[in-house]
């Protein structure tokens, strides 16, 4: 099986010179299928480009959101110190293990 399938020698005329003509219509058809097959090659990677784009976008928001969780959460969990300070003077093994653990950094 030849790998130009389309241009096997019964696409070509007849022709006294070395050089093998083929139909300029065949020729047409051929770069028009071309140039479809490269937009269609150009529009599906700008497809998976812009899905990439998206994901890391989407990625980049989670992040953000889950950050802004965090500091939510530290927030609270400092009121709640505090709060705890107010009524249990003694609890300061609590405070310590809360102050340690907002500060550990994974």
């Amino acid at each position: 099986m030849s790998n130009t399938p389309r241009t096997n020698l019964e696409a070509f005329f007849p022709h006294e010179s070395m050089y093998q003509v083929c139909d300029a219509d065949f020729c047409r058809k051929l770069e028009r299928e071309l140039n479809e097959a490269n937009k269609t090659i150009s529009l599906q990677h700008e497809l998976m480009t812009t899905a990439e784009k998206r994901g890391v976008d989407k990625a980049k928001e989670e992040l953000n959101e889950a950050k802004d969780r965090i500091k939510r959460l530290e927030e609270a969990g400092d009121e709640m110190c505090s709060e705890f300070k107010a009524f249990c003077p003694l609890g300061s093994k609590t405070r310590d293990k809360w102050r340690k653990a907002k500060e550990a950094k994974p």
